[in-house]
């Protein structure tokens, strides 16, 4: 009778253990392709870095996450189920550390954690650890895994999906660690290599993996962090209390839902902890908040039900321009489209620490905080410098004892500025997650109200990213490089009410203004941004010269930029 297979292998391994010639990771052709953008890759390297930098409070370890695997006890062979993306940006990360390493000897040695070298004693053949979908494979062996390949990466703006996310993270990471000085790049490697762990779960057969990955990714019924840390509170308030208690927290669980919930636990945390979180929330919400364990009927009355009472209010523009007027309103509205919460702490700090007559004051705070944040969207600051900043604001409006006064917070400075109006003016399009809130703001400012953003506006570029030869366009604009200078800019963009038509696109504008740049309901686009286009006679690079500086300048006064705008003219 054969021997059963154990059903569930489920172990923890450094990254010298896992990126060995133990395992032969496949991602299966079924898998969706490589997705994390820059930002996750941003977030990956600040968070190995804070990491490595700060030993003792991670306890010279740290968990880069989970992977499911098929695999069969004693073969290599291994097709991932979940975690593609840790083990492919980990791989990029390794490939551009090899290709920085200036000596020989240890490049060398460092090409063995992307690539396996055959032993024919051992009868093993030469590999690359990773093998990405068969799509995608050649691509990422041409430019990521073989020896010196990350050093002439290609053009991102000619690639599109997985290969464009590939180039992207790669260049994000040598830009980065090219900076680094050589002994820092080699700590790194070594600090990924030994201290760095993955969680190996490994079944032997393709619907055991899916039931693990389900079990594994299941949302609904599973604990989350604020259902353990209310058990804890419960626990210590004794049988008397705890109905009482349980039925205040379940209402402010309620009146928010599950995810948010759980999301305002987490800025809680922040708003007296202030500096990026190193731990689970479960875990680093005692030790942040002191009055979660000192007293729970105060944590409840006096922290949880107010800053809860904050966040509803925060997350309703209608209400917060009925209590602190329209600028306020716009401002939050403004706050809530960029792709991050790091702003949502300071603000909730302030409203739940405001005080009657303090609604000026309140309405200032917002319109600077929403200035501060849209500094740090445009420049695309990571998310290690917008917690630090953001820190520093909750640190001038409720100081802390012993910490000395922020040397820069709420305020911009004039060399902010002038960065923040260099971002405005260059290639907005190629920034993908800022130019559509930026373009919203900017459209909200022209209007007189009656616009909507929703999820159906698309953003259309009135010169063509793709301008054919002999059309009138080419003749507007014969110089390729003064094309590519104005394409991605403000004064190029424009909201629609409908999809993109790739043909329509390139229509000479005459046409377009007439058939493609009206709202198919009034006639009349809704948005001020294109109605401008409708009122002009042409569309020239001196008539984009003049645009681009009004449009520049409206938002210029709705930030309250000072300085130096750049030379429209100038190459972007």
């Amino acid at each position: 009778m054969p021997a059963l297979l154990n059903p569930i292998d489920a172990h923890e391994g450094n990254i010298s253990q896992i990126f060995s010639d133990a395992y032969s990771f496949e991602i299966p052709p079924y898998q969706r392709p490589y997705a994390w953008e820059e930002e996750q890759a941003r977030e990956f390297l600040g968070d190995l870095l804070n990491a490595m930098d700060n030993t003792q409070s991670c306890g010279n370890f740290y968990f880069i996450g989970s992977i499911v695997l098929i695999k069969t006890p004693g073969v290599s062979q291994s097709k991932v189920i979940d975690g593609q993306q840790r083990l492919t940006t980990l791989t990029i990360l390794l490939s551009v550390l090899r290709d920085l390493t200036k000596g020989t000897e240890d490049r060398l040695r460092r090409c063995r954690y992307v690539f396996q070298k055959g032993n024919a004693d051992e009868g093993t053949e030469d590999r690359y650890r990773l093998a990405l979908r068969p799509r995608d494979q050649a691509f990422f062996k041409k430019h990521v895994q073989q020896p010196g390949a990350t050093e002439n990466l290609p053009d991102s703006t000619a690639l599109r999906g997985s290969e464009k996310r590939i180039v992207e993270n790669a260049r994000y990471f040598r830009e980065q660690l090219h900076a680094t000085e050589e002994t820092r790049r080699n700590k790194l490697v070594a600090f990924i290599i030994q201290y760095c762990y993955l969680v190996v779960v490994a079944v032997p057969t393709p619907d055991a993996a899916r039931r693990i990955f389900t079990v594994l990714n299941a949302r609904g019924l599973d604990l989350t962090p604020t259902d353990i840390l209310k058990a804890d509170l419960l626990e210590r308030v004794g049988a008397a209390a705890e109905v009482a208690l349980a039925e205040r927290w379940e209402a402010v669980e309620q009146s928010l839902d599950r995810d948010k919930f759980v999301e305002l636990f987490g800025h809680i945390r922040m708003i007296h902890e202030r500096e990026k979180p190193r731990s689970a929330l479960e875990d680093g919400f005692r030790p942040a908040v002191p009055l979660f364990t000192s007293d729970a009927n105060s944590f409840v009355s006096d922290l949880l039900e107010p800053t809860a009472d904050a966040y509803i209010l925060l997350n309703d523009s209608r209400q917060i321009e009925a209590q602190f007027g329209p600028e306020a309103g716009k401002a939050v509205r403004s706050l809530q489209r960029i792709d991050n919460k790091d702003w949502m702490p300071p603000a909730l700090l302030r409203l739940w620490k405001r005080r009657e007559g303090d609604n000026l004051l309140v309405a200032k705070f917002l319109i600077d905080l929403e200035r501060l944040a849209y500094f740090l969207f445009t420049t695309r600051a990571d998310i290690n410098a917008r917690m630090a900043r953001f820190s520093n604001v909750m640190d001038e409006c409720d100081p802390r004892a012993g910490i000395a006064p922020p040397p820069e917070g709420l305020t911009l400075s004039p060399r902010e500025q002038i960065d923040f109006i260099a971002a405005l003016s260059g290639p907005l399009y190629g920034l993908s997650r800022v130019c559509r809130p930026v373009l919203q703001r900017l459209d909200e400012a022209l209007s007189s109200g009656g616009a909507s953003y929703d999820n159906l506006i698309s953003i259309e570029h009135v010169l063509p990213q793709t301008v054919e030869a002999g059309s009138t366009w080419a003749e507007l604009f014969p110089k390729e490089l003064e094309r590519s200078e104005w394409t991605h800019r403000l004064a190029n963009l424009v909201f629609l009410t409908r999809r993109i038509n790739s043909r329509a696109s390139n229509w000479d504008f005459d046409r377009k203004k007439k058939e493609y740049f009206v709202s198919k309901k009034d006639g009349m686009s809704p948005f001020p941004l294109t109605q401008g286009v409708l009122q002009a006679s042409q569309w020239t690079p001196e008539h984009l010269t003049i645009r681009q500086e009004a449009l520049l300048e409206k938002l210029r006064q709705v930030w309250q930029l000072s300085g130096p705008a750049p030379d429209s003219t100038a190459s972007a």
